[in-house]
């Protein structure tokens, strides 16, 4: 154990939170679902365990991916997003998947996974703000030319 939290970059705490937790979900998940696979997946109760898993270990790796960049890279990223996000905002606006009478979720083909658009905005606008704030941090201090000029 000491091995492995040695050469974990970071702060530890978080990491060690996020395990423990992914392993607390796991439990949680096995506990709870085994009866509704039996039912609906003809007898296999490891089917959303197995699901859970591999969406927990993606996670997990995105996690690890996404600490190793250079957070420079991040502001350069959301610029891009952005200019992603509004044709698929737009997108699902119009042809949207409704799920729950809501048509904010857009399908992606071929991998049959639905995500929400409005969170990859989100991200993007809080990391694209972010940067300029950081490139006019000399003028924060005078709201009309630190915060007006954002909006």
């Amino acid at each position: 154990m000491k091995v492995i939290l040695k050469n974990i970059k970071g702060d530890k705490v978080i990491w060690t939170v996020v395990f423990l937790l992914s392993i607390f979900s796991v439990l949680a998940v096995y506990s709870s679902t085994g009866t509704l696979a039996y039912r609906k997946h003809a007898g296999n109760t490891e089917y959303y365990l197995l699901k859970h898993l591999g969406i927990l270990l993606f996670g997990l790796g995105m996690m690890f991916i996404s600490h190793n960049v250079r957070y420079i890279y991040y502001g350069r990223l959301a610029q891009l997003a952005l200019y992603v996000s509004v044709p698929l905002l737009t997108y699902t606006l119009f042809f949207g998947t409704s799920l729950n009478e809501a048509s904010r979720w857009y399908t992606l083909p071929f991998i049959n996974i639905t995500f929400q658009p409005s969170d990859l905005a989100k991200l993007a606008l809080i990391i694209y703000l972010a940067r300029l704030l950081a490139k006019k941090q000399d003028m924060v201090h005078d709201f009309k030319k630190g915060f007006l000029t954002l909006l």
